[in-house]
């Protein structure tokens, strides 16, 4: 069963499609805004920006004149949706539930609630699908988009609607919109921070790369188009973008890290209240933590290729190394805890420069300095993995009946051998049934690389190097990582590297 959170995991935003700005022509869409600030519109057609709080159920509700209307409307763990459901111009609320599949809907923002019976565990997303200019829901269930014609029409037969579309096994996220001018709101898909116009067929078309935005769209300089924007969560500000995927200049901050960004024509609200607060960044934590910052933490982990668990709002151990993960591409003490100093630091989060390696689109990158693995598919980054190497001391081996260094060659490799699952350091024909790893000398799910050493999963992972020669990793990791390795893959172990460039001092001083 899909828990609450779900759509927080696969980024499914659910905000609203029906989005518009006033703009003047290479403005931003509220005129010449900043970093501090962001000046207003003058024009006579207005629409507004709000903030759904995950945490709370709360909507603040930004006026072009830096009013705030505050509604409480959902619960924790609802995802908020926008939309003309009734076709008077006017966008009002909704939320989804994906632990019970509940759609929640209010016609006006002060008006009585409309329950409606959906799937659970889906991504929900609203548009005008049929130009009609009413909006309703389209769910993604099972690797596909159903496109709904009514708030309560559900697809339990997988007949209702119109013809499902595949959704891409990657998508972190959707969004719709008017991309065409055509009068129908189309869906674009969020994929590795860039936006992709998805085809009935399942096949994407470049859009716009917004980088770590929580993707909306809108029509931002009133020309019928919508072009997309992004929600910068951990700079709490909003930044737009051309149909074309050209950035507008300047942005509009408000709210703080952890929010959902909705927008839409919200009609008169009274704007009589305080603005949500503006903060950056979530709050320390270790283990043991619960609640809502969790999750945003477990979310932006997971986007960046460190977490491999549930969005679940509890700090646990995979949480905690995925953290620890975060300090060891960053360069800096390498705790479990989510340190004060580590929202600053995510907002510069960058991989190191890593190997050129055009000829081995899939790969794997050993990075022994870090004590940190990179895997390549395609030509990206798809998973960053804690792991742990040689320790480089001389030690007895009484498998191997001899004194070793305990060291992790160095070198490039492929994969050549692979047992799922508990196995024996090296299978001899005496060794029968399966191994004990806390009685034989076990490794688990092991990728060898050489006859004696293997990437593989392990009880104890440390921070720093702690094994015989062998490449640790957790076994949730190996776990995870089962269908992204295979055997024949190129696998690149080394110490540090350095990117082509001028020498450096120390270089020519020897």
């Amino acid at each position: 069963m899909v828990d609450r959170f779900e759509w927080l995991r696969r980024g499914s935003l659910g905000t609203a499609l029906v989005l518009a700005f006033w703009t003047a022509a290479g403005a931003s869409p509220w005129g010449a805004a900043s970093a501090g600030a962001a000046a207003d519109p003058t024009a006579t057609v207005v629409d507004s920006v709000g903030l759904f709080d995950p945490g709370t159920g709360i909507w603040y509700l930004r006026s072009p004149t830096n009013r705030t209307t505050r509604l409480q409307f959902g619960n924790p763990g609802d995802i908020p949706l926008v939309g003309d459901w009734d076709g008077d111009g006017i966008d009002t609320p909704a939320v989804y539930r994906p632990a019970d599949g509940s759609l929640v809907i209010r016609y006006s923002w002060d008006g009585p609630e409309f329950l409606h019976r959906l799937p659970a565990g889906a991504r929900a997303v609203a548009g005008d699908w049929n130009g009609d200019g009413r909006d309703t829901v389209a769910l993604g269930l099972d690797g596909m988009l159903f496109i709904l014609d009514g708030d309560g029409l559900s697809p339990a037969t997988r007949g209702a609607g119109r013809v499902p579309v595949p959704l891409p096994d990657d998508a972190e996220g959707v969004v719709g919109g008017d991309f065409d001018g055509d009068g129908m709101d189309e869906v674009a898909v969020l994929r590795r921070g860039r936006l992709y116009l998805l085809g009935s067929d399942g096949s994407t078309t470049a859009l716009a790369y917004i980088g770590q935005g929580l993707p909306v769209a809108g029509d931002w300089d009133g020309d019928g188009r919508d072009g997309p924007a992004g929600y910068e969560a951990w700079r709490a500000q909003f930044r737009f973008f051309r149909p074309d995927g050209r950035a507008m200049s300047g942005t509009v901050p408000y709210g703080s890290t952890g929010m959902l960004p909705v927008a839409g024509a919200f009609g008169d609200l009274p704007g009589r209240d305080a603005a949500p607060y503006y903060r950056l960044g979530l709050l320390p934590m270790g283990r043991g933590a619960t609640g809502p910052g969790v999750m945003v933490l477990q979310e932006q982990l997971e986007r960046l290729r460190l977490y491999r668990g549930e969005i679940n709002g509890v700090f646990d151990e995979r949480t905690a190394y995925s953290v620890m993960t975060f300090h060891k591409v960053m360069g800096v003490e390498r705790t479990y805890d989510w340190e004060p100093q580590d929202s600053r630091r995510m907002r510069r989060f960058a991989v190191p420069p890593l190997p050129f390696r055009p000829d081995e689109p899939d790969r794997v990158e050993v990075d022994i300095g870090r004590q940190v693995m990179f895997i390549f598919r395609e030509g990206e980054i798809v998973e960053i993995v804690p792991v742990s190497t040689g320790t480089d001391v001389y030690y007895l081996s009484e498998l191997r009946e001899g004194n070793y260094w305990a060291t992790t060659p160095r070198g490039d490799f492929h994969f050549y051998r692979h047992v799922v699952g508990w196995d024996y350091v090296m299978r001899t024909k005496d060794d029968v049934g399966g191994c004990n790893p806390r009685e034989d000398y076990c490794v688990y799910s092991p990728w060898n690389f050489t006859p004696w050493y293997a990437l593989h999963g392990y009880l104890v992972v440390p921070e720093y190097p702690g094994s015989r020669g062998c490449i640790r990793m957790t076994i949730w990791d190996a776990d995870a990582l089962e269908d992204v390795l295979f055997v024949g893959m190129p696998i690149h172990v080394w110490d540090e590297y350095h990117p082509p460039g001028p020498p450096r001092p120390w270089d020519l001083a020897q």
